[in-house]
């Protein structure tokens, strides 16, 4: 189903990121070769969608800005969100992986929400998004939602993400840009989801 099997690759990530590492730098290569020439009109369109916010490929701000904004958060809020590390080290790493399509949104130059599409040479990506803590219950989630879906449909990309079956706010706000269908429960309990058009 994925480029490896999600356990397989949480712990690689976790034990061997020597290993990781020279896997992802495969996997950004064949991703780049396969979707480089739709991407850039992909992402002015999304970047159109994402308006009135300023939506900015992290690898045009500064690591330290976001690892900023991250730390900047609740400690409860990292409960549902642990896709990769924060501090600045990690973040720069991310800013150098071509397959690792995120960005941030601003308004008035500040950050007020992330959001990725950890994506796979062979048709597939994950999804992951976050909204500043100052910034909830604006809509900012729902349009994150809506424009990585864009992104993965334009690419033709199949997309999951996992969700804890507690996280009701992140399935109702998903639900509102595409549809959630089951695959499975993970290890640790969560969902994992495919994405589908409504």
């Amino acid at each position: 189903m994925t480029a490896l099997p999600y356990k397989i690759a949480h712990q690689l990530r976790d034990h061997t990121p020597w290993l990781w590492n020279r896997i992802e730098h495969a996997n950004a290569t064949l991703f780049l070769h396969r979707y480089k020439d739709r991407l850039a009109t992909v992402e002015t369109e999304a970047t159109k969608m994402a308006e009135p916010f300023e939506m900015v490929r992290i690898s045009d701000i500064p690591a330290e800005e976001l690892a900023a904004f991250f730390h900047g958060q609740p400690e409860d809020l990292y409960y549902w969100f642990t896709p990769h590390g924060f501090d600045s080290t990690d973040i720069a790493q991310l800013q150098k992986n071509a397959s690792f399509l995120a960005y941030a949104l601003r308004h008035e130059g500040q950050i007020v929400g992330y959001f990725f599409l950890r994506c796979y040479f062979n048709g597939q990506c994950y999804f992951g998004r976050l909204v500043d803590c100052q910034h909830t219950k604006q809509g900012i989630g729902t349009l994150m939602n809506k424009v990585s879906f864009y992104i993965s449909e334009s690419l033709h990309l199949e997309s999951y993400q996992t969700i804890s079956k507690s996280n009701i706010a992140s399935i109702k706000s998903c639900a509102k840009a595409y549809r959630l269908q089951p695959v499975k429960t993970i290890a640790n309990g969560d969902i994992l989801y495919k994405n589908c058009k409504l």
